[in-house]
């Protein structure tokens, strides 16, 4: 099937939607995100050597789980997330539970007005013995915050990232993905996507969608076959 037929037939599925699910068991932890699941799950006992830590920091790229962790934190701790509009209105003042979210904080810190309100959110939480978790796709250096008190203070904060994946994580990430589709993926499959897929859980996303489209299109089952005609249609701009 050629690319512009695929695409005038997907008009014609129902666009089923995928059932993310955010609870703290349906968490997929590796080697390279186990130091961030440990840090949630220890809330909140945060211990930086002999001294505790209020606020942390977890990066890494898009779609490496930052957002399900910070989900899993908020179920934990009940915090609150804060959006860009509460924070410039300080809106957080009105807060009961001393607890916040700000995920992908360096999409807009970079804007003095919201430096400000920030170190406003952070002195405010500390001095009533509060906690932040933010998230992020760099680590504190790259955001360009201009607010020498900011500056400083973010690099007190506890960081870590969520590293590209390894295999064993692709291989559960993707058996997910499949199954919040209400699929279960052959082990024959499985083994001929892994080493050649994007090693990115946006790309993995991506795939899996495309694959599930593919296959409900044509009416066929998730074959390697099918999952080589995906791959080729990605290649080649899908």
């Amino acid at each position: 099937m050629s690319i512009d037929n695929l695409k005038t037939s997907e008009q014609y599925l129902l666009n089923w939607p995928t059932n993310e699910k955010f609870a703290h068991a349906n968490f997929l932890s590796s080697l390279s995100n186990e130091k961030a699941v440990k840090l949630i799950d220890q809330w909140p006992n945060w211990h930086r050597g002999n001294e505790n830590f209020y606020a942390l920091i977890i990066y890494g790229p898009t779609g490496c789980g930052k957002t399900h962790l910070s989900c899993v934190w908020g179920d934990i701790s009940k915090a609150r997330k804060i959006s860009l509009k509460q924070l410039v209105a300080h809106e957080f003042l009105e807060s009961k539970n001393l607890v916040f979210i700000l995920d992908d904080i360096d999409h807009y810190i970079v804007d003095p007005v919201i430096q400000e309100a920030f170190l406003h959110l952070y002195n405010w939480t500390r001095e009533q013995g509060g906690y932040l978790l933010l998230t992020a796709t760099k680590r504190p250096k790259e955001w360009g915050v201009s607010l020498k008190d900011l500056s400083s203070r973010l690099l007190s904060f506890e960081t870590v990232q969520i590293k590209a994946p390894d295999d064993y994580l692709l291989r559960a990430v993707i058996i997910k993905q499949f199954y919040d589709l209400q699929i279960i993926l052959s082990d024959d499959v499985l083994s001929y996507m892994v080493p050649r897929i994007e090693r990115t859980f946006n790309g993995i996303r991506e795939l899996v969608k495309n694959i599930d489209r593919l296959s409900r299109i044509e009416k066929k089952k998730i074959s390697i076959g099918l999952v080589r005609e995906v791959l080729n249609l990605d290649n080649k701009g899908y």
